[in-house]
């Protein structure tokens, strides 16, 4: 018969032994998500990168329209930042 003592180590060994293949194939598959991820939407440290800020205020209203017609803003806060614009020119 063997010791309790010595089949609690073990299995806590195989429990720890588990854990580390789960940890394992965990990194793995959040890795090629990262990857699947890039491949469809490009690189983010790239695409987060702010514009620089030289655009006219016309571009800026052009800007601020396209998120209108895609429903990001509402009409109101589309010509509350035409008019916001149109006093730089």
């Amino acid at each position: 018969m063997t010791d309790p003592q010595e089949q609690m180590r073990q299995a806590a060994r195989e429990v720890g032994q588990e854990l580390s293949r789960v940890i394992d194939q965990a990194t793995r598959l959040a890795r090629q998500a990262g990857e699947d991820l890039g491949r469809l939407v490009g690189d983010p440290r790239t695409a987060m990168r702010p514009k620089p800020r030289h655009d006219s205020p016309a571009d800026l209203i052009r800007e601020v329209g396209r998120l209108r017609d895609e429903g990001l803003i509402t009409e109101e806060e589309f010509q509350a930042k035409k008019a916001e614009l149109l006093t730089r020119v």
